[in-house]
């Protein structure tokens, strides 16, 4: 049996796929890439460039030639962030089962994190305007996860822990009760978040998160 697309193998007996989606591109291009930072910055160049002009009493045709020299400049990175945040949008995979989350990530190098309930110490979500959302997992202590490898689906955590996270997801609420009804199923405790996000741009609410009652599950891609 092939696996489904966005997982490194086909699911064992008894482990039912969920659900599945990706990144948004507009908030992920906005919440994870900054665009509007880079908008800024292109701005104040434009701004320099004619400041500068004036200031050094330059004709009106050699203002506007600087100003254009800086959108230029301003303009090539924020065309490749916009082209990685949509690569970056189509290559990943989110996956829940009825054991685990699965981040499949990578366009040249495919990567696969499989985090399961187990290892899983407690999940939030925070809400945006447009009914998209973040999930961020807080993953037990003994878990050791790359930032780097998985940004940019990640955020710090108290302590330089990186925290994995479903990032600019349709239907956020939606995939947020479905996640947590897979962990209630999986015989886990829930609690609030341990790690809440602070921002003015979004509301959020705790998920339920998981104390394992059991043996204690590896996160570690696969």
């Amino acid at each position: 049996m092939s696996a489904p697309r966005g997982l490194p193998h086909a699911l064992p007996a008894g482990e039912a796929l969920l659900w599945q989606g990706a990144p948004r591109f507009g908030r992920l291009l906005v919440s994870a890439f900054r665009i509007r930072l880079w908008l800024v910055y292109v701005g104040l160049l434009v701004a320099w460039g004619g400041i500068s002009s004036a200031i050094a009493d330059h004709s009106t045709a050699a203002g506007l030639a600087a100003a254009a020299w800086c959108v230029a400049l301003g303009a090539v990175p924020l065309l490749l962030l916009v082209a990685f945040a949509g690569l970056t949008a189509r290559s990943t995979v989110y996956t829940i089962t009825s054991r685990r989350v699965v981040i499949a990530h990578g366009a040249a190098i495919r990567k696969h994190l499989n985090l399961p309930f187990t290892a899983i110490d407690a999940a939030g979500l925070r809400r945006f305007a447009d009914g998209t959302g973040d999930i961020p997992l807080t993953p037990r202590p003994d878990a050791r996860l790359s930032y780097l490898l998985l940004w940019p689906h990640v955020r710090a955590g108290r302590g330089a822990r990186a925290m994995p996270m479903l990032r600019a997801v349709p239907e956020a609420e939606a995939v947020a009760a479905c996640l947590a009804d897979a962990l209630t199923a999986h015989g886990v405790a829930p609690r609030p978040l341990a790690t809440p996000i602070a921002t003015p741009a979004a509301t959020q609410a705790p998920l339920p998160a998981i104390e394992p009652a059991g043996a204690h599950g590896e996160a570690s891609p696969a």
